[in-house]
């Protein structure tokens, strides 16, 4: 027993030692290592198993990590540190982010928007996500800066981190060794400088023009749109309209796989428009897109459950209860599992129902036939007491599933 102790005394305090070594010379060194790994001009894959925990490093050893971030994407050589730097970002958010102060919030919101459009964005933000603190995260630098991306302002510096990145692709190389076999064939060229220029020519040529289309493509993620709504950014309006009717001209216009929009991009952009105010756009998805959909669809009709935290409209959610509950679908929850979009509905509601009664809290391990009598039960309920009915969007309940 003494001996047990012991080990587990001995266990403990090589622990506490272990992490009390994670300070800032620790994850320095390890990234001064891996940046040696990834600085290279072919293509080198990220090693994703090996994040790092960043919980025990203090304010100061974070905002020094920040700086050194920054400079992985200063660097103007390396596509893959672009990568690297994306990634530290993202692990830095993520990896228990309740951890991180305020200020280095602040900063790592700034960092990531400011190299948005940089190879391998580590997409930090989540517009669904609950923080009652989240709108404090953007500082005025960021909101700029969000104006920026809005209103597809690229850079040069953009346009030669994308021109490096496009460099280390074996497509392009494949591409462009195909026109310049077809230009030696054509020209009858035998000459081995020749052969190298028109080799340099197209190449440089090709790898350039398709950046430069790349990058304009580029557009802000569906949450970065969302988010704009949430930050009360009236003065995005015009530019968000504006992006929203060239993507619909877009989707209208363009062949499979050279759409530069998506479905997604154009909900994303009524979203944001509707939580700014704008009735029109309130109007649209009350009229065409309440409709119940499969569990990770994205579909610009289908309306998400989670969509009801972002709006807070209690008239959403009578909408989505008289559209979709006697509708009479089968919603898929699974891949080989279907339920009832009665079901389904007041599963999607139940959890926003503040005032609910107890004996309609949902029971655990429910047979099926007890969960369609529950969601009967409930819908009663609610359709009975529709004056007293009292919705609560900070998510207290969890959802049945």
């Amino acid at each position: 027993m003494k001996k047990l102790f012991l080990v587990i005394i001995s266990t403990f305090l090589f622990c506490n030692l272990y992490a009390q070594q994670r300070d800032f010379a620790f994850f320095n060194h390890r990234i001064d290592s891996l940046t040696q790994i990834y600085s290279t001009k072919e293509w080198q894959e990220m090693i994703y198993g090996n994040y790092f925990d960043y919980t025990n490093l203090n304010v100061k050893g974070k905002e020094k990590l920040i700086i050194k971030v920054r400079k992985l994407f200063e660097q103007e050589e390396y596509a893959n540190l672009y990568r690297y730097g994306h990634r530290i970002i993202y692990d830095m958010w993520w990896m228990y982010p309740n951890n991180n102060s305020l200020e280095i919030k602040q900063k790592l919101i700034e960092l990531y928007l400011q190299y948005y459009f940089y190879p391998g964005t580590s997409r930090i933000i989540d517009s669904y996500r609950y923080d009652k603190n989240r709108n404090l995260y953007f500082t005025k630098k960021s909101k700029q800066r969000i104006i920026e991306l809005l209103e597809n302002k690229k850079t040069d510096k953009e346009y030669l981190a994308c021109l490096n990145y496009r460099k280390t692709l074996s497509s392009s190389i494949t591409v462009s060794e195909h026109f310049i076999k077809l230009l030696i064939k054509e020209r009858n060229v035998q000459n081995d400088t020749i052969i190298q220029q028109i080799r340099d020519s197209v190449y440089t040529e090709y790898v350039s023009a398709a950046t430069k289309k790349d990058l304009e493509s580029l557009q802000l993620e569906p949450d970065l749109i969302r988010m704009i709504g949430l930050l009360d950014m009236k003065e995005c309006i015009p530019a968000l309209k504006k992006n929203m009717e060239s993507c619909i001209a877009n989707m209208d216009t363009c062949d499979f796989g050279t759409c530069r929009c998506s479905r997604d991009d154009i909900k994303a952009y009524r979203y944001a428009l509707a939580k700014l105010g704008d009735k029109e756009q309130r109007q649209y998805i009350l009229d065409n897109l309440m409709n119940i959909g499969n569990n990770n669809y994205s579909d610009e009709k289908y309306f998400d459950r989670k969509d009801f935290s972002y709006f807070r409209d209690d008239e959403m959610i009578w909408r989505y209860i008289k559209i979709n509950y006697s509708s009479g679908k089968m919603i898929g929850i699974l891949s080989d599992v279907y339920i009832s979009a009665s079901l389904k509905t007041m599963n999607d509601v139940y959890p926003f129902i503040k005032n609910i009664p107890k004996e309609l809290i949902f029971p655990d391990f429910a047979t099926d036939k007890e969960e369609n009598q529950w969601a009967q039960s409930l819908y009663d309920w609610v359709m009975a007491n529709k004056d007293k009915v009292e919705f609560d969007y900070e998510g207290e309940k969890k959802f049945p599933w």
